[in-house]
């Protein structure tokens, strides 16, 4: 067997969710394991098949080396993981205290719910949601713990008018990052924006798998997770931009609590929120690379009916030739104002933005790097022209 770059990730997928069943493990060549190996590598799930290859017996058939390093992939998970729940019991008390209500969210939720090792789930950084109207006070007490706003403003207000989040970043170990929400999804700017009022209503304690303590910490139900997950994926982000892991979140979601998810309620808000194509394009991509149990009427429904947002799920999907192309995906997702004040912030950021985006020493540097950036867009929409023509 020849694995493409798609037939890799879809063999990936179904040995991973133990959905293989048609072919034996002795079937793959050395080649073909290290295809797969390094295809887990790159789309990180080397700890999930470390996992799946330790459970079965066969991780002492491979050679030293791939074992060492699929080990390694999982053992750094895995204290990188303990790290972030760490600072996540020293944040809950003093958020507790203040009656800020919380919700966990995304990887930390998951590692700590529908994942059978918290080792297995990557995180990039802990996402929290919080009321809006607690998030100034939220924001203090995080920097009172040593947290710090480390990245500029491309432009003044923009942040407010397009980020759901606030994102700070720990000053003494920087591989430790706080994610405080005040939405999901998107603010009001964007065109595919929904109510953060629904997902309010839609929580439930934490279901954690862990042996640790979370106090008051709630997660959003399964059905809420799924939706959630699903315009995430597809919308916040891009099918094009959304690594295998976040697909195999929906596959953990769905089979972990198969008895809970409300498909009805998921479907109808779905329609509310105009999610549908979103909610449809992500449960394909799961189908194809897990074989997920999806029931055969859900799938009917969301062939049947069409949102005002299939043409942008569609087009996000696809990876642009240029940088300027992709910077149009993003504009098409933004009303006429968002589209404006993302330009102007494209073209001219601010000079604190430059000085962090480019590392610069010195702020007599920076008319130079202006006239770099512009240059660069320059050449950058005659790559974007000439692809027209191909």
């Amino acid at each position: 067997m020849t694995f493409s770059p798609a037939s890799a990730r879809q063999t990936l997928g179904l040995f991973l969710s133990e959905r293989m069943e048609n072919l034996a493990w002795d079937s793959f060549s050395p080649a073909e394991w290290d295809v797969l190996i390094r295809n887990a590598q790159a789309e990180g799930v080397a700890p999930l098949l470390y996992w799946r290859l330790s459970r079965s017996g066969r991780i002492s058939s491979f050679p030293d080396s791939v074992h060492a390093m699929l080990r390694a992939a999982y053992s750094s998970v895995w204290m990188h993981n303990q790290k972030i729940f760490k600072e996540l019991e020293s944040l809950l008390p003093l958020f507790d205290q203040a009656g800020i209500p919380v919700v966990i969210l995304k990887g930390a939720c998951f590692a700590l719910t529908v994942y059978a090792d918290v080792g297995l789930r990557p995180m990039g950084d802990l996402d929290l949601l919080v009321p809006e109207d607690k998030l100034p006070q939220a924001v203090r007490i995080a920097k009172g713990l040593g947290y710090a706003d480390l990245i500029p403003e491309a432009s003044p207000g923009l942040r407010e008018l397009l980020n759901h989040e606030i994102s700070l970043q720990k000053t003494q170990d920087k591989s430790i990052s706080l994610e405080l929400h005040k939405s999901l999804v998107a603010d009001k700017s964007f065109v595919y924006a929904a109510p953060v009022d629904w997902f309010w209503n839609q929580t439930e304690a934490l279901d954690c798998t862990s042996s640790r303590k979370f106090g008051n910490l709630k997660m959003l139900t399964p059905t809420a997770q799924i939706l959630y997950a699903t315009a995430h994926a597809m919308l916040q982000h891009g099918g094009k931009n959304s690594p295998l892991p976040w697909f195999y979140d929906l596959d953990r979601l769905i089979v972990h609590y198969s008895q809970r998810v409300d498909w009805d309620l998921l479907l109808s808000q779905a329609r509310v929120f105009e999610w549908t194509s979103a909610l449809e394009a992500a449960l394909s991509r799961i189908i194809e690379y897990f074989n997920t149990p999806i029931p055969g009427a859900v799938r009917v429904a969301l062939s049947e009916y069409s949102d005002k947002h299939r043409k942008l799920v569609a087009l996000l999907q696809q990876r642009p030739a240029t940088h300027v192309l992709e910077e149009s995906q993003k504009l098409k997702a933004l009303n006429g104002y968002g589209k404006l004040r993302l330009v102007l912030a494209l073209l001219a950021p601010s000079p604190a933005y430059m000085q962090w985006r480019y590392q610069l020493g010195t702020v007599w540097l920076l008319p130079a790097y202006y006239l770099l950036r512009w240059w660069g867009i320059l050449i950058d929409s005659g790559r974007t022209l000439i692809s027209f023509f191909r």
